[in-house]
């Protein structure tokens, strides 16, 4: 049976739920995205606010009891432009390729459509393993199709009726 690890960014998916104007239930897109398949881990991945919110708090703990994601919050930098600097990416990167390492995993599932992680791509192809990822079409970037075979790519808007709250 293959061995999937899902990689969400939430900070990359927030966005869309938030175009869409739709509140998601994390466990039903964790069933979606797994079907069937033997979910070894799940982690999601997002830059929060310091001091972090008790609402966040509490969203997190539901999570990580209810459906055995793995929060990895990162807290955000302020530069001194003014933008917000975000760990996010360069996390998720890691942790996808030394678990490919570790053959922790057949198929990684990353949720973002972010063009950053093409190298991640290519790495975790090169090691043999499967690659998919779950995005929004109008955030995918087509570096990112272009690396990955038509199969591999599914999209949030067409299961967002079957994953809201």
């Amino acid at each position: 049976m293959d061995r999937i690890t899902i990689f969400i960014d939430n900070s990359n998916i927030f966005k869309g739920f938030q175009k869409y104007n739709i509140k998601v239930d994390y466990e039903k897109l964790k069933n979606f995205i797994t079907r069937g398949r033997r979910l070894d881990a799940i982690f999601l991945y997002e830059g929060v606010v310091y001091p972090m919110s008790p609402e966040k708090r509490s969203w997190y703990k539901e999570l990580t009891i209810r459906s055995g994601y793995i929060i990895k919050a990162s807290f955000d930098k302020i530069a001194r432009s003014g933008a917000i600097e975000k760990k996010v990416d360069i996390n998720i990167a890691i942790d996808i390729v030394s678990l490919a390492y570790e053959n922790a995993y057949d198929t990684v599932v990353l949720v973002s459509g972010d063009g950053d992680f093409v190298p991640v791509v290519k790495k975790v192809k090169e090691l043999g393993k499967n690659m998919e990822v779950w995005a929004f079409r109008y955030s995918l970037a087509n570096t990112l199709k272009v690396e990955l075979e038509k199969e591999n790519i599914h999209y949030l808007d067409d299961i967002l009726s079957k994953i809201k709250i």
